[in-house]
């Protein structure tokens, strides 16, 4: 017997019944084929706004890690060197090392892959790959950009399309990387508005943001199999991983801020440098008056009681060694004022020469003069800061000789820079002191304040010189001064 079939035309009522069957069947097909379109696009577009800001907040985090490289290399590489080294030469392997240590401490946890350093010749001199170093092929036109820019240049690499990485479970390391060009500086402003100094170079370094992206892909994964089940759990899924997306922001905010917050702990130790020296300052008013007191007490009591003469003869000698201490203090701390005038560099280690004649002739310490003619060697500067210096260089050769010695003292012009040197016969610098002789309170003598080469060097580097100090070859102690001539 066969079905009966639907009516359509006998009346309108189940004309109607089976089209609205149909058509409620189609719209509830057209509903989950919107609603699934919907939730894809959808996906798509929240994974990409957050893929967004990720790597927005990424290159934040890299902006500031480059901009904490420019200052950490600079304060504790450029600047070292250049007080002992005289200038920055990462062929030598201790120069190589010590950036090396720098920029290792800088970056340690913080997941960079690579880092270089390239020259303005295009020339790698730091890498921390060290077989890099040296090679001329490893250069972008990003790099000829951040030597002329301001600001970090950022470039995504990837090897695969992002869709294809969209279906894919896991992603191998660095499938996704974020490379940061930047202008090393030369840090010479005193505040945020003053210009930047000088390009020395530019910084480049790669970071693996694969796990950022996978996490970016794994929130679009879970969105379009929650849009299967229930436009409902869709929902309540996107408003949990837009949570989670925002904790994973707030996790880097916080990080970027710990690291604002060391930068602000830097600046501050500066600030108290600043504020002991003047308290050292403070100190030396009533210091003053203890030992006039105590100078006045020693003439007035002369030869009356001797334990109470040897009480106010220490307090005396205390005084004036205290005092020599915070004059030294004060001299480091505080910045040179510089004249700029012509000095006759062969009349100042003359008369430096002449002061100490009577203690060289005591000693029975001959002095070996070359280059210190009639003939004027001029150069641009402070002469009596230039006197104090090579009178500190000098006094420091005598003390080294002791006795029965020779000290040598070399003058001589040669393209455009006058260089003297001052070498004695005594037993010369500690192979172990030899890298750090011109860092601060660093002394090779008991009752020494490990100023006064530091003193030195910030004399000689601020009339644009250069100071360095070795042991030469036949024994003894060298120090060459090197100054542009006038």
């Amino acid at each position: 017997m066969a079905a009966a079939p639907v009516p359509v035309f006998h009346n309108g009522k189940g004309e109607v019944r089976a089209t609205g069957l149909g058509f409620a069947r189609s719209l509830a097909w057209v509903a989950l084929i919107l609603v699934l379109t919907l939730s894809t696009g959808l996906s798509v577009y929240i994974g990409s706004q957050a893929k967004k800001t990720l790597m927005r907040k990424q290159q934040e985090f890299a902006a500031l890690l480059a901009e904490n490289l420019n200052h950490q290399i600079y304060r504790r590489f450029t600047l070292p060197t250049l007080i002992g080294f005289g200038r920055i030469a990462l062929r030598q392997s201790v120069q190589y090392e010590r950036l090396d240590q720098v920029v290792q401490s800088t970056i340690h946890g913080l997941d960079v892959k690579r880092l270089r350093i390239f020259g303005h010749d295009h020339t790698v001199t730091y890498s921390t790959d060290r077989d890099e170093a040296g090679r001329e092929d490893l250069s972008t036109p990003m790099v000829d950009e951040a030597a002329k820019a301001d600001d970090p240049i950022f470039q995504e690499e990837t090897q695969m399309p992002y869709w294809k990485a969209f279906f894919l479970f896991d992603l191998p390391d660095e499938t996704f990387r974020l490379r940061t060009t930047f202008p090393l500086r030369i840090e010479n402003r005193l505040s945020s508005s003053e210009p930047e100094g000088p390009v020395m170079g530019v910084l480049e370094f790669t970071q693996d943001t694969t796990p950022d992206i996978k996490r970016s892909i794994r929130f679009q994964q879970v969105i379009f199999v929650a849009t299967l089940f229930s436009s409902c759990l869709f929902l309540a899924l996107l408003l949990f991983l837009i949570r989670r997306a925002e904790r994973a922001v707030a996790a880097r905010m916080a990080e970027e801020q710990r690291l604002t917050r060391e930068l602000h702990q830097s600046e501050k130790l500066a600030g108290m440098g600043r504020v002991v020296a003047g308290i050292a300052h403070e100190i030396r008013n009533p210091l003053g008056i203890i030992r006039s007191s105590s100078e006045l007490l020693l003439k007035r009591d002369a030869g009356q009681d001797a334990l109470t003469g040897r009480i106010l003869q220490a307090i005396n000698d205390e005084a004036c060694r205290l005092s020599r201490t915070v004059g030294d203090f004060l001299d480091y701390a505080r910045p040179l004022n510089i004249r700029r005038e012509p000095v006759d560099l062969s009349a100042v280690l003359t008369e430096v020469l002449a002061f100490f004649s009577q203690n060289l002739h005591e000693r029975d310490i001959n002095v070996l003069c070359s280059g210190l003619t009639h003939e004027p060697l001029m150069v641009a500067g402070d002469k009596d800061m230039l006197y104090r210096a090579f009178f500190n260089i000098v006094g420091n050769a005598t003390q080294a000789v002791g006795r029965s010695g020779t000290i040598a003292v070399d003058l001589q012009r040669k393209a455009g820079r006058v260089t003297a040197v001052v070498h004695d016969s005594g037993p010369g610098i500690p192979a172990d002191m030899l890298d750090k002789i011109l860092d601060p309170f660093v002394t090779t003598k008991d009752d020494g304040t490990g100023l006064g080469l530091p003193i030195v060097a910030n004399i000689i580097t601020g009339h644009g010189g250069s100071l360095s100090l070795d042991n030469a070859e036949e024994g003894g102690a060298r120090a060459r001064v090197e100054l542009p001539a006038a």
